[in-house]
């Protein structure tokens, strides 16, 4: 999920995060993950985190699972922010590898051992090396997968033979999602349990619609729903601060976000046009608008 920011530019947009949170459940998504790398976390104070975390759990109220973003570098700073999630009745926490500082697997292990001890919520652990720097490997998402406390991954690598070794190397309980939407389709092949989407935010009905046309297996939905919506849009946004492009077109769907955070920039006129353009496309093409 995406961070509404208030008109200060520093500030959190409760009562439109609210609003977004309905949004996204009334078009049919099957979860939602606050403070994620799209929603900015490592942008957000403690308190905004809060903010953010409690917001969305009241106002999706039951209606969905809530896999609250429990993002950092410090063991202790994770664990305050599991307290705080499972205070505000989050489902889960989402955990990302450690960046800035590289290590080794032994480390990630130590790492994500040490906050799975104590967390008051099942752990998905957060697999984005081309962020962090640190891919979590195979064997140790099989390692820690044994944890009681740890109860999936999200992989944003892209990596359909990662993806594939760790669905193997894993008990079935273990969930697997793919945070990579161009490869939505041919990962919901190789077996991933489900897709946590940033077009997700822009087009929830159809990208809730891409999932549950793979599971019944309407293959002519899938390929025409990748073709039509999820390539041109990913593409559109690839060269892009993502949280800032997923921002803009979410305000074209009727609802504005807000501006980034520092040390992410407005879109300039241009990324913007660019933007405009393919999400035209997009609802002329399938008729897809869902924010009013």
């Amino acid at each position: 999920m995406a961070t509404p920011i208030d008109g200060t530019g520093q500030g959190i947009d409760e009562n439109t995060l609210a609003d977004f949170t309905r949004t996204l459940i009334d078009g049919g998504v099957d979860g939602l993950f606050p403070g994620s790398s799209i929603g900015e976390f490592s942008s957000l104070s403690a308190a905004d985190h809060e903010a953010v975390v409690r917001t969305v759990t009241a106002s999706a109220d039951g209606d969905t699972t809530v896999l609250a973003g429990c993002c950092g570098t410090s063991v202790a700073d994770v664990r305050t922010k599991l307290e705080t999630a499972a205070d505000a009745g989050a489902d889960a926490a989402v955990v990302v590898s450690p960046y800035y500082l590289n290590t080794t697997q032994r480390g990630l292990a130590r790492f994500f051992t040490m906050i799975a001890d104590e967390s008051p919520l099942p752990l998905l652990l957060y697999n984005i090396p081309g962020l962090t720097g640190n891919e979590i490997a195979v064997d140790t998402v099989a390692a820690l997968a044994e944890h009681d406390a740890i109860a999936g991954l999200k992989d944003t690598s892209g990596d359909l033979i990662y993806q594939h070794r760790v669905i193997e190397a894993t008990p079935e309980s273990f969930a697997v999602f793919n945070g990579m939407t161009a490869t939505a389709a041919p990962s919901l092949d190789v077996g991933i349990d489900g897709l946590i989407a940033g077009p997700a935010n822009v087009f929830p009905e159809a990208l809730a619609e891409l999932y549950a046309a793979h599971d019944r297996g309407d293959d002519r939905t899938v390929t025409r729903l990748t073709r039509d919506l999820v390539m041109p849009l990913v593409s559109a946004y690839q060269d892009l601060p993502t949280a800032a492009a997923i921002k803009y077109l979410v305000q074209l769907e009727g609802l504005d976000l807000g501006e980034p955070l520092p040390p992410l920039a407005p879109l300039s006129s241009e990324q913007r046009g660019r933007l405009e353009a393919c999400h035209r496309d997009i609802v002329e093409t399938l008729d897809v608008s869902v924010v009013k």
